[in-house]
């Protein structure tokens, strides 16, 4: 398959018309019906299916819409998995510019993300927003960007320099710095990925610092292996010394890497916060189980959340969300390189070794079985209020429940509805 070019599939046409129990639900299609349907004649079907002819992109979007189906199902997928950004846009029969006009982008910003796998810094759900447009997973969105040329050169230099960076900058003596503000090889990588290079260099001195501590730790080993009299601890130190070194080889060969998945994601640190807030309480998802979230207690606006993050749903009318397994990922994937870029913002709190999380207090909707939680902030506060006014605080939840934080206590109760009866007259 030529690059730039995802060829329109006769022969998936053709089965997907006339297969007798077809996605659109309404069994097989006619030549003729399937024309009617999208506006053509039944000539013009005909020289599609036996690829006389080749459908433009918005014959192809009605099509797939006849037929019930996504419009990349009428491409040949044989390298499906190949696609890069501009292939899969144009498997999904849409124009760059029918992008930028849906997310309301400009033109430029949305150029650089399919040529070059950036996204734009200022907006952090653009790759779900983009997924959105396409009517395809974020998942499928991410494996195009993966196999765009420019993104697969930039691993590569992204790998080069961030180990050319890792000889210069991790052995040296003295208090950790980090990486030179006008190191050639940071300012090429801040604009790779498209971002100041102050941050670049906030991100790299974390990187190179987790990989210096490993290094310290292997000198620190290296002394006791070369002078310390005990055979026992030599050899101890010895493996200590192997042992940091791997550590240290394996964490240098997966900062390319993540320095891809951060900047397709990253949020700002009030979303991060969130994200916090929501693990914190154990608001994460397990199947069939699993802490939900009071969203209105969490923040203002649910729109600023991560879709592939945070999931979102209704318990009755009270709307609550929790982490998925992608946004639990990433808390724990990211923590210290978000603490290190925002000082000050709350940790996640991590459980023990051999220990599973705390059990968070909890409570239920009447009638309903699941378990919600408060975010911590929202709860703290209200337990103050509580304390002050030495009676339980009352927290409207929606408009059938309330929620009653004592000091000590969690109880939600179905809200009395007044109705107004019309007195009939004497």
């Amino acid at each position: 398959m030529a690059r730039g070019l995802v060829p329109f599939s006769p022969s998936a046409l053709r089965r997907l018309r006339t297969e007798s129990n077809g996605r659109s639900g309404r069994g097989a299609m006619t030549a003729e019906e399937l024309a009617r349907a999208v506006g053509a004649t039944k000539a013009q079907i005909l020289a599609y299916e036996n690829g006389h002819r080749v459908p433009e992109p918005p014959r192809v979007r009605a099509i797939a819409g006849a037929l019930g189906v996504h419009p990349f199902e009428l491409m040949d997928r044989a390298k499906q998995q190949t696609w890069a950004l501009a292939d899969l846009r144009r498997a999904c029969c849409l124009r760059a510019e029918d992008i930028t006009k849906r997310l309301n982008v400009s033109a430029k910003n949305y150029r650089r993300f399919e040529a070059e796998g950036i996204v734009p810094s200022r907006s952090p759900r653009f790759v779900d927003d983009v997924a959105d447009v396409l009517h395809v997973s974020r998942r499928m969105v991410e494996n195009a960007m993966n196999h765009t040329p420019a993104v697969q050169r930039r691993k590569e230099r992204t790998a080069e320099l961030i180990e050319a960076m890792a000889r210069t900058y991790v052995p040296q003596a003295g208090p950790w710095r980090g990486p030179s503000a006008d190191d050639p090889a940071l300012i090429e990588l801040a604009t790779a990925f498209g971002r100041p290079i102050q941050r670049i260099r906030r991100v790299l001195t974390y990187e190179l610092g987790e990989l210096r501590q490993a290094h310290v730790r292997a000198q620190r080993e290296n002394v006791i292996a070369r002078f310390d009299t005990d055979r026992v601890r030599q050899m101890r130190a010895r493996e200590a010394v192997l042992h940091w070194h791997e550590v240290t080889a394996k964490d240098l060969a997966q900062i390319p890497q993540r320095l891809e998945r951060f900047h397709r994601s990253a949020q700002p640190s009030d979303v991060w916060q969130l994200l916090v807030d929501l693990f914190n309480v154990d608001a994460t998802y397990r199947p069939d189980t699993g802490n939900w979230a009071v969203t209105k207690l969490l923040c203002n606006d649910p729109g600023v959340l991560p879709r592939h993050m945070v999931q979102h749903r209704s318990i009755d009318d009270v709307a609550v969300c929790r982490l998925t397994v992608q946004g639990v990922a990433h808390v724990y994937a990211f923590t210290g390189l978000y603490t290190h870029l925002f000082p000050g913002v709350r940790r996640p709190v991590r459980p023990s070794r051999g220990r599973s999380r705390v059990i968070q207090e909890s409570f239920t909707l009447p009638q309903h079985g699941e378990q919600l939680v408060v975010p911590d902030p929202f709860l703290e506060s209200a337990r103050i209020a509580a304390a002050g006014r030495k009676v339980a605080l009352p927290v409207r939840l929606s408009p059938s429940y309330d929620l009653n934080i004592g000091t000590q206590s969690l109880s939600a109760t179905t809200r009395e509805l007044l109705l107004d009866f019309e007195v009939p007259a004497p």
